[in-house]
């Protein structure tokens, strides 16, 4: 079974994360993310989509570490490709959409969230981008996303710089999320906002939301910040960063 459960709640198409414990984002849910969300565009039924969590605590807790580290050497970029090309299909998607993170978004479940025009927090859950505590980059591009969204650069430089996750109350102060709410009351929020949502003129939308984004899918802007991931993660610190994360030890930086 797919780790991407999808159902339709009148016009608006839900897709929900389902892989225990911590929806860990692997290759094969990360391409039928992407395939979904590039289904829903052409779909003239989809009106709005919800992209929520099946499983209690988290979102997501990022990229499927085990899976990369059994990938070929020549390979283990792999996911993070798969997951910028799942951002870039949501980003894209010229309808509303809405992240419904009814617990923590964490690395890989936190820029999944960003792709969305609106973001639902559990109270209690966190976010984080701190891929600089595996020695990695969150790349120019995802780093410019988070600075849109944030309303104090100061949060920026603490979640990018220092690894630090915001909690419901920091993530809500600083406008990365529209609102914050009890845990089982997000999804349920997410989905009556969809259904008002749906009702937007949807030409108007799509223009709107590409006046937006103007320029943040830029081609020759993805490629730089993949290279930029690659070169971060092919380095000794990377994979000093990357083995450390796994074993859950403070890593030895060279």
């Amino acid at each position: 079974m797919s780790s991407l459960q999808m159902r339709d709640e009148g016009p608006v198409r839900v897709l929900s994360l389902s892989r225990p414990p911590g929806n860990t984002l692997d290759l094969a849910t990360l391409a039928d993310l992407r395939t979904s969300a590039l289904a829903a565009a052409e779909d003239a039924s989809v009106r709005a989509l919800v992209l929520e969590s099946g499983l209690p605590r988290y979102f997501s807790s990022g990229l499927d570490l085990d899976e990369q580290a059994s990938l070929p050497e020549g390979r283990r970029r792999e996911p993070f490709e798969a997951l910028i090309a799942a951002y870039r299909a949501l980003r894209a998607l010229p309808k509303p959409t809405i992240a419904a993170m009814s617990g923590s978004a964490l690395l890989g479940g936190w820029i999944l969230a960003m792709a969305c025009d609106w973001r639902l927090l559990a109270q209690g859950a966190k976010i984080s981008l701190a891929e600089i505590r595996a020695a990695l980059t969150p790349t120019t591009a995802l780093v410019a996303r988070l600075r849109e969204l944030a309303g104090d650069p100061r949060t920026v430089k603490e979640m990018v710089l220092r690894g630090t996750p915001q909690n419901s109350a920091q993530a809500l102060a600083a406008s990365l999320v529209d609102a914050v709410l009890p845990e089982d009351e997000v999804r349920a929020a997410a989905l009556i906002l969809a259904r008002r949502l749906a009702k937007s003129p949807p030409r108007a939308y799509a223009a709107v939301k590409l006046a937006l984004s103007s320029g943040a899918d830029d081609d020759t802007r993805w490629a730089r910040s993949l290279e930029e991931f690659a070169e971060s993660f092919e380095s000794e610190e990377g994979r000093e960063g990357l083995s450390a994360l796994r074993a859950k030890r403070r890593p030895h930086w060279p």
